[in-house]
């Protein structure tokens, strides 16, 4: 249960710092596509704040998801720098490859379940 907090705190610091930027930010193409996203770090000439508290949520909640895997075998510290990169590097790359006119943005995600457990889930395994 403790595992919780550096996911919401930590989680929301490194989605804030780059996250989201790198998911919601224009791409280094001319039609703004493109891997990861290359403005919008901080929040910087954005007013979709919105936005950015429900992606955050979905960035948590595929952090969380790996916490029931790593129950007591795992530092504190070592804990919330995964949160960190987490949520400021690794869901931001899949959920703009599904989301944001990545190259999965033609599959079907019902409300966002795929990307989440599929981030969440691949990580715990790899954790494990």
């Amino acid at each position: 249960m403790l595992k919780n907090l550096p996911d919401a705190c930590g989680g929301a610091l490194g989605f804030y710092f780059l996250g989201y930027g790198f998911y919601m930010g224009d791409g280094m193409t001319e039609d703004k596509t493109g891997f990861l996203g290359t403005n919008g770090f901080l929040l910087i000439g954005r007013d979709d704040y919105a936005s950015f508290f429900f992606q955050f949520a979905f960035a948590a909640t595929a952090a969380t998801i790996v916490a029931g895997t790593v129950a007591e075998r795992c530092k504190m510290e070592a804990y919330l720098c995964y949160s960190l990169f987490l949520t400021a590097f690794i869901y931001p790359v899949v959920a703009r490859a599904g989301w944001n006119g990545g190259f999965l943005s033609g599959c079907k995600d019902f409300a966002g379940s795929g990307i989440v457990h599929m981030t969440g889930g691949c990580t715990a395994l790899i954790a494990a």
